[in-house]
């Protein structure tokens, strides 16, 4: 019986403890202020305005071979996150997707996610090299055959009006058997 009354104390003693811990403590905004801009958005620049582009899919059929469309990104967020809208069209097949790009500061790296019209999300992270001026975006995505997907988009920036890019996709995250290769470029609406 002891015992109980010993063990019901101590209850009663972490429940003090811990209970008071459970909750959240209150937030001060007059400590908290927004931080600086990341200089790496920077390199996102290039990207703002509106395009037109044209692609070739290299693994189809001749006539489902060529495909065009539009783009425009724009900064949004206080020029932390770029936003953009894309249209696709094919001779069989045509999408509207959305996208945003942007810098993960704890992450230190380059993040982003599109979405389209099919109900199919992309996600990743990206690289780029100043000195090459090259983007290397990995992404997980479901493709629009309803599979996952795992890819890599390369871009060179040639000029302030020209993006050259190539996209890959495989099954397997490993990249095992190539689902689809694209190759295209990005010209500047005038």
């Amino acid at each position: 019986m002891r015992r109980i009354g010993s063990i019901g104390v101590l209850a009663v003693i972490v429940a003090t403890v811990l209970l008071p811990g459970c909750s959240a403590p209150r937030v001060d905004f007059t400590t908290i202020s927004c931080p600086p801009r990341a200089p790496e958005l920077d390199a996102y620049n290039v990207f703002v305005g509106k395009w037109n582009w044209q692609a070739t899919l290299l693994n189809a059929d001749k006539e489902d071979e060529a495909w065009t469309g539009t783009a425009q990104w724009d900064w949004t967020l206080d020029n932390r996150c770029l936003q953009g809208h894309m249209s696709v069209k094919g001779a069989h097949a045509e999408f509207q997707s959305v996208g945003l790009w942007s810098w993960h500061p704890k992450a230190d790296k380059y993040v982003w996610t599109m979405f389209n019209n099919w109900g199919y999300p992309q996600h990743g992270t990206a690289t780029y090299q100043a000195a090459t001026k090259c983007w290397r975006m990995s992404y997980k995505s479901v493709g629009l055959d309803g599979r996952t997907s795992y890819g890599i988009y390369t871009m060179k920036v040639v000029n302030d009006d020209t993006l050259e890019w190539t996209v890959k996709e495989w099954r397997f995250p490993l990249h095992l058997f190539k689902k689809m290769e694209m190759t295209g470029t990005y010209t500047r609406a005038k």
